[in-house]
């Protein structure tokens, strides 16, 4: 799977920011996209985890993102199922 420039920021924009790595109801997958942006006035290095769950990091910053929407569903292999079957 591959996320171009502006199928990575569809995923910000619909993605939720936590105050840490959201686990509940997400998965971890062993692929993932990477790469640079910008934004408020930094320049972040993102991960985004193919399960839904990504990170930015500035300097000793880390910001953790994570996306349940259905919007999401084409831009990740894997979406949360919050625990149900």
């Amino acid at each position: 799977m591959e996320l171009d420039a502006d199928a990575a920021g569809r995923f910000f924009a619909l993605a939720t920011e936590y105050p840490q790595m959201p686990t509940q109801g997400f998965y971890q997958l062993p692929c993932s996209i990477e790469g640079v942006v910008q934004a408020d006035g930094k320049r972040w290095d993102f991960s985004i985890n193919a399960a839904g769950t990504a990170v930015w990091k500035s300097g000793d910053v880390t910001r953790y993102f994570g996306c349940s929407t259905a919007a999401c569903a084409p831009l990740v292999l894997l979406m949360p199922d919050n625990g149900e079957p």
